[in-house]
């Protein structure tokens, strides 16, 4: 009985000596409306894209002849104008704002974000800077410029090149004609059917790339690396884990860091640095 008194006691005593907390109350992007916009696409041969956090979708076209935006907006009931989209044209190129314009504070259940699904006319060059969120982009006959902080991404179909730097995300393109350069933080990256140089500067995450007609350059910092039926020159700097090189026009390893190394068919010159 003693010793409960006293652990009364004490517990009483810490609460008057402490620190009281209050939670902040937490909020919910509970309001969702949608909105669509249009723009006309004559004279348009570029298209500028700046989105936040949420889902961005992007389709090319044939034989479309206007910009079509569908934008689902979610954002809490007390800031209903919590948002900025705009979709407008100057000269030749059209560019679209689609983005919350605050998501501090605390959220219960995912905090305010926009998604978006665009359909352009094929024959379009875009340049996207993305917040964080999935991207997918297909089907486009244009050069391609990509800036992502966060999220996944999905390329595919693409007549021009192609220019990737992202922090974080897995990576999967296919089908790219032209010259494909890629920056990553971290995240693993796929590559099939490049129809150019590619070049690959990653910082972890593995990387598997196949079927490039060109060179490739990749310098990668840590996790395994697997590259396949190179008609050009694999040029290789790793830091680590396990590189697989199969059917390459040459290969040159300046850095193969630490992990196994398995090499086969490789028709030129191989060289090792280190």
């Amino acid at each position: 009985m003693k010793y409960a008194k006293l652990i009364t006691a004490l517990g009483f005593t810490a609460l008057m000596s402490g620190c009281v907390v209050i939670a902040a109350p937490s909020s919910r992007a509970d309001f969702h409306i949608q909105k669509e916009l249009t723009l006309n696409a004559d004279g348009l041969t570029a298209m500028d894209i700046e989105a936040g956090s949420g889902s961005l979708i992007i389709q090319g076209q044939a034989g479309l002849t206007e910009i079509k935006v569908t934008a689902d907006i979610y954002t809490s009931k007390k800031h209903t104008n919590n948002y900025e989209l705009s979709l407008e044209k100057s000269g030749s190129t059209g560019f679209l704002v689609a983005k919350t314009l605050s998501s501090s504070g605390f959220w219960t259940g995912s905090s305010p974000h926009v998604d978006i699904v665009i359909h352009v006319p094929e024959s379009m060059s875009l340049a996207v800077d993305d917040g964080s969120g999935e991207i997918e982009i297909k089907d486009i006959v244009g050069k391609l410029d990509v800036k992502d902080g966060s999220g996944g991404i999905l390329i595919k179909n693409i007549v021009g090149d192609t220019s990737i730097q992202d922090g974080s995300g897995g990576i999967e393109i296919s089908q790219i004609n032209g010259m494909l350069n890629i920056v990553d933080g971290s995240g693993g990256i796929e590559i099939t059917d490049v129809e150019g140089d590619l070049t690959i500067d990653d910082g972890s995450g593995t990387i598997f790339a196949k079927n490039i007609n060109g060179n490739a350059k990749i310098n990668d910092g840590s996790g395994d690396l697997t590259v396949k039926q190179v008609t050009g020159i694999v040029t290789l700097d790793d830091g680590s884990g396990d590189i697989t090189v199969k059917e390459a026009g040459g290969l040159n390893i300046e850095n193969s860091g630490s992990g196994g190394l398995n090499v086969s068919h490789v028709k030129g010159d191989f060289k090792i640095d280190s």
